[in-house]
């Protein structure tokens, strides 16, 4: 799957937010006039001090087939971040937790929805020959449009409806900056117990924001209210991979320009239900089986069918809830930490 046009350059901006609180050292390796791999470095001074940690991370790792190459990448990757005072090296990142992230090790018979990643299935022997381990997993969950949700689920969400007088409301694109200060705020509040976490500026999310909002369907995009008052939201982008996935044939400015007709002519078939949040004083209130449920209404009059990710293994509690509608786990993506022995 070819990435979305400009996502990997971007980085590159003097504007991506990783230049602001850290840095990054992307590096290719070549076998003569040949590039056969490459990976880029990444100190996070933002984690490493909300953490009070020394973690450094890599990504964008692509040592194809070769294990000469993958040794020789990840060789420059403990280099520079022993250098740089780190203590273990994480990944894949690319090049944070906030973008695409994770190693897939699970699923690969599907291509993988907007803003995930994809890999072969051999990368994970690769990365455990490097000595790398298992840190943690996260979990992708796919759900037909078209299926009924358990009635016992519908009964539910009712309840959680007239017991908490929790109103769903789309947001308002036209309002668009006054929206993202809302999802900033509820950001920072709501994803505080997903590992990795952390909080983002208001700068960086209209950075992100500025790639996804020309696609978002407002009726897919939703904040949940208490008596006026933002307590949640729930993003769900159309799965424009699907368009890069039929234009892949394509070379160069041609794949761009039949990728942008295709964006302008045709409606994907499926979305994912990419970032869901709710404050900490209602997360037992029911609020995100009420988003997962109208969700899901809503697709059914637009898409085939979705995917909900990520979720952590720990998040057992949103992993039930996602289950009890009915939906399928189908991809598992890992990441990986290494220690690094101090050089003497």
């Amino acid at each position: 799957m070819p990435p979305f046009p400009g996502t990997v350059v971007k980085i590159f901006s003097p504007k991506h937010p990783i230049h602001r609180y850290g840095k990054i050292f992307p590096f290719l390796a070549w076998d003569g006039d040949e590039v056969v791999g490459r990976v880029a470095v990444t100190i996070n001074h933002a984690h490493n001090k909300y953490y009070g940690d020394k973690v450094g991370f890599f990504g964008f790792f692509e040592p194809g087939k070769r294990e000469d190459v993958a040794e020789a990448l990840f060789a420059k990757v403990e280099e520079v971040l022993r250098s740089e005072g780190m203590a273990s090296a994480r990944g894949p990142y690319n090049p944070t937790v906030n973008d695409e992230c994770g190693l897939l090790v699970e699923g690969f018979d599907s291509p993988p929805m907007i803003m995930m990643p994809h890999n072969p299935p051999y990368y994970a022997d690769m990365y455990e020959k490097l000595g790398l381990k298992p840190a943690r997993e996260l979990y992708a969950y796919y759900m037909s449009a078209h299926a009924t949700p358990p009635e016992r689920y519908r009964k539910i969400v009712e309840r959680f409806r007239k017991r908490t007088g929790i109103k769903l409301r789309n947001m308002v694109l036209k309002n668009l900056e006054q929206e993202l200060a809302t999802v900033h705020r509820l950001y920072n509040q709501t994803l505080d117990r997903n590992w990795g976490f952390v909080p983002i500026t208001l700068e960086d999310l209209e950075f992100a924001a500025a790639d996804l909002k020309s696609i978002l369907r407002p009726e897919m995009a939703m904040i949940a209210e208490k008596d006026g008052e933002p307590v949640g939201f729930s993003l769900a982008f159309p799965n424009i991979n699907e368009f890069m996935w039929r234009a892949r044939s394509s070379k160069g400015l041609m794949r761009i320009l039949k990728f942008l007709w295709l964006l302008k002519t045709s409606n994907p078939k499926e979305a994912r239900l990419a970032i869901l949040g709710v404050h900490p004083d209602y997360r037992n209130k029911g609020i995100a089986p009420v988003f997962y449920y109208e969700s899901l209404t809503r697709a059914s009059h637009v898409y085939d069918g979705g995917e909900m990710s990520w979720v952590e293994e720990s998040n057992e509690e949103m992993s039930k809830a996602i289950r009890l509608l009915g939906a399928k786990r189908y991809k598992t993506y890992r990441i990986y930490e290494k220690p690094l022995e101090a050089t003497v």
